[in-house]
């Protein structure tokens, strides 16, 4: 129950006409929680690529933080501009994979970070254990 709770509460309910008409907006849009959830996923995974890297630096996390956020201000400003719902996914992905890819492109990182693999510490336990045994 307390999973289904915290999924209520990411969801954003936002109104539509609220730089019109201020406090006293009343079309409401809802920003979905995929479009919460799955940016923040990848937000994630990119803050350990930075732990992994050990250059006690957090570019990849913070590049993507404010790629997320110029994709949701972008998504916003195209739905005002055209008066039409627009699907937040489809401004959000491209920034948030863009802007980390360019600034690993220009920092010559770009190869560390496609090859880049995660192993949980049971596996490396498991590992080391197995490689003991062995000898």
């Amino acid at each position: 129950m307390s999973m289904y709770f915290i999924c209520l509460c990411i969801s954003v309910v936002f109104p539509q006409d609220l730089l019109e008409k201020g406090l006293g907006a009343s079309n409401f849009a809802m920003l979905g929680l995929g479009d919460i959830v799955i940016p923040g996923i990848f937000i994630a995974l990119l803050l350990r690529f930075d732990v992994s890297l050990k250059k006690n630096t957090r570019t990849y996390f913070y590049t993507s933080f404010v790629a997320y956020i110029f994709g949701l201000v972008l998504t916003i400003f195209i739905m005002h501009t055209f008066k039409h719902a627009q699907p937040a996914l489809l401004y959000l992905v491209p920034a948030c994979v863009g802007f980390p890819v360019i600034v690993a492109l220009l920092k010559g990182e770009l190869t560390e970070m496609f090859r880049y693999e995660e192993e949980s510490s049971e596996e490396a336990g498991t590992d080391t254990e197995t490689e003991k045994k062995d000898q």
